[in-house]
């Protein structure tokens, strides 16, 4: 559409600040029903299985995993509410609960890895949270292809995954889906999806801004890219020359203005200093018509710290024209002080002659001298 989806941007702006202004129930501890589950003591619902049971008879029924729409917010649960009126919502007493839990973790990441693997992808370190495609990845990508709930899906484990203290695996997921639907054009009808949403669910600064970078290099046409100024991506480097999330081989440039020159100053403070907001697409909002909102969103993505709204940034080309007016002037003022100086010289020379030969007879002669000498006092 050429245009962010602000929805997701505030969506995912409230998420990654934990949900400012959210009120838990008081008798919370009394009522995790989250923990419960993982905790083997009760099934999900409604009509649902206990965990155990399900990670290991729904592992490979794809089929089964793609109709029943009741168990993934029990699966990966959130600070909010979704679709499912029999989930509960997730609680901060119960995040901490879990995190102590080696038992429950341990359910959590076969719970991933039961999703990834119905998604055509195999967690290749439960350290890192490395990823690759799986054998059967190509009848998985036609699935997630044709059926775009899993994109919500998708989203809702990334938030999770944030939520249960593993933001190292959301990077790796949204690289994972960024190459397979940027680079190598597998995924066409996650690309959106994964811009808008799965691309700013990540909390850590620093990663998201390598990984918007990371889409901007390939995304195509590059002057459509609207989730980030370019005029700070041309600028930015990523802080490791040898981070995961830096390309590898050179990305073509399409126009010499896109270059990325290596001259540039690389402090990273100031380029590329905080992501666009993106969000979970389950729970849609009404349009948003606030045009300061949409400014103040859009700004923060590369310039400082999440939530500190400041006053948007002129385009890249207001500004080129900005500094080129500035260096004419700067120029044209040096050739002025020049000229000057040029003609003061010759008139002091001219003062010489008429010494020799004696004093100026000609009003004429005069007025061409105050001509030359322009805006110097004679």
């Amino acid at each position: 559409s050429g245009r962010r989806n602000w929805n997701a941007a505030k969506d995912l702006q409230r998420y990654r600040h934990h949900y400012p202004g959210l009120i838990e129930p008081e008798n919370e501890e009394e009522e995790m029903w989250n923990l419960s589950f993982y905790k083997n003591e009760i099934n999900f619902s409604p009509q649902g299985l206990h965990i155990d049971t399900l990670l290991e008879s729904w592992w490979d029924n794809y089929e089964v995993l793609e109709e029943n729409h009741s168990y993934i917010q029990w699966l990966f649960p959130l600070r909010e509410h979704g679709m499912n009126w029999r989930a509960k919502p997730l609680t901060s007493q119960e995040i901490k609960a879990f995190k102590k839990s080696k038992e429950v973790m341990q359910r959590f990441i076969r719970a991933y890895q039961l999703m990834l693997r119905f998604y055509g992808i195999i967690l290749v370190s439960e350290e890192t949270g490395e990823l690759k495609r799986a054998e059967n990845w190509a009848e998985r990508f036609q699935n997630l292809n044709r059926f775009s709930h899993n994109n919500l899906r998708i989203t809702r484990i990334l938030k999770c995954l944030g939520e249960m203290g593993y933001e190292h695996y959301q990077v790796h997921l949204v690289k994972f889906f960024l190459t397979e639907t940027l680079v190598k054009e597998t995924l066409p009808n996650v690309k959106r999806s994964a811009l808008d949403y799965f691309l700013f669910t990540v909390r850590s600064k620093q990663k998201r801004k390598e990984l918007v970078y990371y889409a901007w290099q390939h995304f195509r046409p590059r002057s459509s890219f609207v989730w980030g100024p370019h005029d700070k991506l041309v600028k930015y480097r990523p802080r490791s020359a040898k981070s995961q999330l830096h390309p590898k081989a050179e990305v073509k440039q399409e126009t010499p203005g896109e270059k990325c020159d290596d001259s540039v100053e690389r402090d990273q403070n100031q380029s590329l200093e905080e992501q666009q907001r993106a969000g979970d697409a389950a729970d849609l909002q009404p349009e948003v018509n606030d045009e300061d909102v949409k400014e103040k969103i859009s700004d923060c993505v590369l310039k400082g710290g999440d939530g500190q709204e400041k006053e948007a940034s002129p385009t890249q080309q207001e500004k080129e024209e900005g500094l080129n007016s500035e260096t004419e002037e700067v120029q044209g003022a040096a050739e002025n002080d020049c000229t000057k100086e040029s003609k003061k010289r010759k008139l002091d020379a001219n003062m010489a002659d008429a010494k020799k030969s004696g004093p100026l007879k000609s009003p004429t002669d005069i007025e061409n001298i105050s001509r030359n000498l322009g805006e110097c006092a004679i």
